[in-house]
């Protein structure tokens, strides 16, 4: 991985998940990451994206071009913790699979963000995260940003349910959810955002 002087040794992880994760998570990536004031600030950009997830990659280069073609490959492919219609008991295996891949990455390259939107790839980057932490592998800077999906009007996401004692910073989009989980120290609401 080649970075510059004026970058970051710490990568920004942003997990991506299929459909609609994806497309909610290249508007935060405009609004957030590529302002001018912290477009250097989160460099380099890493993308974990599911192994099985044929869509994101291309959805994210279609829509924003201009960021990983500067890098050298920003996609880092990892295993999936749940397929759609995998029976329940097979989860558990194939989640900590995914668990070890998480932890193993996140050991290696020390993030300083790791930015996720609620699909099942990113339970497992938030829990490595959360432990590399606690074991001070981690820099004390690096936060755990979950946004939950805009389509999550009253209730969490199960991701976003797994992940709430966890992050750093937790945003919902919807005044219902601000108002059941405001007493969550972490819960952010700053209206619609995409």
């Amino acid at each position: 991985m080649s970075t510059t002087s004026t970058k970051s040794k710490y990568p920004t992880y942003v997990i991506l998940g299929s459909g609609g994760h994806t497309a909610e998570m290249c508007k935060i990536i405009q609004a957030l990451l590529l302002q001018p004031s912290n477009c250097e600030k989160y460099q380099p950009i890493r993308y974990i994206v599911a192994n099985s997830d044929v869509t994101s990659q291309r959805q994210l280069c279609a829509a924003l071009p201009a960021l990983t073609k500067d890098s050298d490959d920003p996609f880092i492919s990892v295993p999936r913790s749940r397929s759609v219609g995998q029976k329940w008991l097979s989860t558990i295996f194939s989640t900590l699979w995914a668990l070890l891949w998480s932890f193993w990455l996140i050991w290696r390259d020390r993030p300083q963000l790791v930015l996720c939107n609620g699909p099942g790839t990113c339970v497992p980057f938030g829990y490595a995260a959360y432990l590399c932490r606690l074991l001070g592998r981690l820099p004390t800077h690096c936060k755990i940003v979950f946004v939950e999906s805009y389509c999550r009007v009253e209730t969490l996401s199960l991701s976003g349910r797994l992940l709430l004692p966890l992050a750093d910073i937790f945003v919902v989009h919807w005044p219902a959810l601000a108002a059941r989980y405001g007493h969550k120290r972490n819960l952010r609401y700053f209206g619609r955002i995409l």
